[in-house]
């Protein structure tokens, strides 16, 4: 019986710190460098930066006139997805146009995240991003 205990804490240690780990290495700035679409196409960008810091999400977007816009939220990382809320008011046009997003949320499938690398897939479609 001590021995299932001991188990089951083991595994609940082990299942804490993998989460810490991804949490540890998705802190911080992520340039967006490519698209990756199911069809083989891919799109180059260079004026997208996300920020993740201790469940709040940060969007730079870069337009070509030198102007930006930023969008706050919140997100959380659960099972090798990530799951990203904008705050009210965040949501509509000028998203749609730079993140994609019909609307304020976005739940990513983790396809990699190194110290260096993050890749997020939502319908098939790639964002690969690098450290910034």
């Amino acid at each position: 019986m001590k021995f299932l205990y001991a188990l089951s804490f083991s595994l609940l240690l082990l299942a804490v710190s993998a989460c810490s780990d991804d949490e540890s290495q998705l802190t911080g700035k992520w340039q967006l460098t490519q698209y990756e679409f199911p069809d083989g196409d891919v799109q180059r960008v260079d004026s997208v930066f996300y920020n993740f810091q201790k469940g709040t999400f940060s969007a730079i977007c870069l337009s070509n006139n030198g102007a930006y816009d930023t969008f706050f939220g919140r997100y959380s990382l659960q099972s090798g997805e990530i799951s990203i809320n904008l705050l009210d008011g965040y949501e509509g046009k000028v998203s749609e146009k730079y993140l994609n997003w019909e609307n304020g949320v976005r739940v990513f499938s983790i396809t990699d995240l190194t110290s260096k690398q993050l890749l997020l897939s939502y319908n098939d479609t790639l964002s690969v991003f690098r450290k910034y």
